[in-house]
């Protein structure tokens, strides 16, 4: 599990000076690789394509075939080979950073021109949309980009599928396993998706852990960019300059690039990820995001809205307000759970993704069994949920018929066997939480997990309310601790009722 610093008790909150810590070392990094680089980033402008990557009709030009990508890649070393060390740079299928920052650069363009550019699409305005829309400056900077973290809505007619994917960290091998099985299944074309039909969402979490995170990177963008309106990329913990500080990225971008990595412009790309995505059909919805639920975010403005795609400010997280609104709360929760809510619970605008409190649905987990306490806190992580009090926040709906019916996520995470990961991995890397109603015990062992009743199906009938955590991938030190070489991800089947959606989950061997 990946901590911050968070107080081990009461109220739940990073130190500011911490914060401060960090920051100043960023910008001490960001200092020691070059002035040049600082100019260029501050300068405002916005750098144009090269002829590789855009023909003369301005549409999208590939520096490199799929194929091409593959061959490139196919001598790489193992994470579980390297344990953190960085590859031989002749190995690097990037070895220019050119042409990671074109596409950087063709991301944040399309960004800047595609739906999150239009007033419309907002069903509350951002408070400083010219600030939001400017990758020139950083929210960590003095006077610069405020932090304006956003939900984001995707209605697709019933007929529609979407594939979701779990934690990647810097896990280039099954990446690259994953869309080889699409282009074999004739989903992708290359990096297209070949049906309008077909959508992808990733759940967070995309580099630090690994040594590979510049290369996941370029390939998620890769698939943003020639896929536009059919994938999404949800906002993880560590999709936050705080955390690749420490747990990677950066010090592999420096090693593999040094001052030529644009690393201010990348933390930019963070701030255009949602930090949760409504993704449903007609009037049924699942929440997908990295994390858990967050009660200071009502999402009913956001899915009455009439558009397909839309977008709304998270704005001031009303946790209190959230309690005051459901006095029922109580009644589901222990003392224990109670006085948990009335200690650190707060109504409050986010800072940073973790300033003044965590955004819950970055960070937040789930408890596993239905004894288990309602509210909880893991210290140095976040807030743990049960399943009454997550049925209760994703409840708040819109009235008029609009419904969350259950979770999609990822971040539960351990690279020791613990019986989170034990029951991830016996469900074939999607666990549906609360199966089992007794806690779990201490005493077991991945031999003995294997006689739970739990759902193994290919494919599976949604259960409403329910939580479901998408394994993170196998070439990464949780495949290494845990034993595990298969990669998983779901395939999500929208119909017109909710009883009629299916998931199907799939595994992939990994063999890098």
């Amino acid at each position: 599990m990946d901590l911050i610093a968070i107080t081990m008790e009461p109220p739940v909150t990073i130190r500011p000076s911490i914060k401060a810590l960090l920051l100043v070392s960023l910008m001490g990094w960001v200092t020691s690789c070059g002035q040049g680089l600082v100019e260029r980033e501050d300068s405002g402008a916005t750098r144009q394509p090269s002829p590789n990557l855009q023909d003369r009709s301005g549409k999208f030009s590939a520096d490199r075939t799929f194929d091409q990508w593959l061959k490139q890649c196919q001598n790489l070393p193992s994470n579980r080979l390297l344990k953190g060390a960085m590859p031989e740079r002749s190995l690097l299928p990037i070895q220019d950073p050119e042409s990671l920052t074109q596409m950087l650069d063709l991301f944040i363009e399309q960004q800047l021109n595609g739906p999150l550019s239009q007033s419309e699409a907002w069903v509350r305005p951002l408070e400083s949309k010219e600030s939001f829309l400017n990758p020139s400056t950083a929210y960590f900077e003095k006077g610069g980009t405020p932090f304006m973290p956003f939900a984001m809505k995707l209605a697709l007619p019933p007929d529609h599928r979407v594939m979701f994917h779990g934690d990647l960290h810097g896990d280039i091998h099954s990446l690259n396993t994953w869309l080889r099985h699409l282009n074999q299944e004739g989903v992708l074309e290359g990096f297209r998706i070949a049906s309008s039909k077909d959508h992808m969402v990733f759940l967070g979490d995309y580099t630090d852990r690994g040594s590979y995170g510049v290369e996941v990177m370029y390939v998620l963008m890769r698939l943003k960019v020639e896929n536009p309106d059919q994938v999404w990329m949800a906002r993880g913990n560590h999709e936050d300059i705080q955390l690749t500080m420490n747990y990677g990225f950066l010090r592999e971008a420096t090693a593999k690039y040094g001052p030529a990595f644009p690393i201010k412009r990348f933390s930019r790309l963070y701030d255009f990820l949602p930090v949760v995505i409504y993704v449903g059909s007609v009037n049924d919805f699942v929440q997908c995001n990295h994390g858990g639920v967050e009660p200071g975010y009502d999402p009913e403005g956001l899915l009455r809205s009439s558009l397909s795609i839309a977008f709304d400010p998270l704005g001031k997280l009303e946790q209190k307000g959230f309690l005051n609104a459901h006095p029922q709360a109580r009644a589901l929760m222990s003392e224990s759970g109670w006085s948990v809510a009335q200690a650190n619970y707060a109504d409050f605008k986010p800072l940073s993704p973790t300033v003044p409190k965590v955004i819950g649905f970055m960070w937040n987990d789930f408890s596993i069994s239905r004894e288990e306490p309602q509210l909880s806190v893991d210290p140095g992580r976040a807030f743990v949920y049960g399943h009454a009090l997550t049925s209760l926040i994703l409840d708040q709906g819109d009235p008029s018929g609009k419904k969350v019916r259950c979770v999609f996520r990822a971040h539960q995470h351990s690279s020791v066997s613990n019986p989170m990961m034990r029951r991830i991995i016996q469900s074939g890397g999607v666990f549906r939480h609360w199966q089992e109603r007794a806690t779990p015990n201490a005493r077991e062992t991945p031999e003995s997990v294997k006689g739970l009743s739990l759902e193994k199906e290919r494919e599976r009938v949604l259960v409403d309310g329910a939580v479901y955590t998408f394994n993170v991938s196998p070439d990464s030190y949780y495949g290494a601790g845990n034993q595990y070489d298969f990669d998983a991800f779901g395939r999500l089947l929208l119909k017109a009722r909710f009883e009629d959606w299916k998931l199907q989950v799939n595994q992939l061997k990994v063999q890098p």
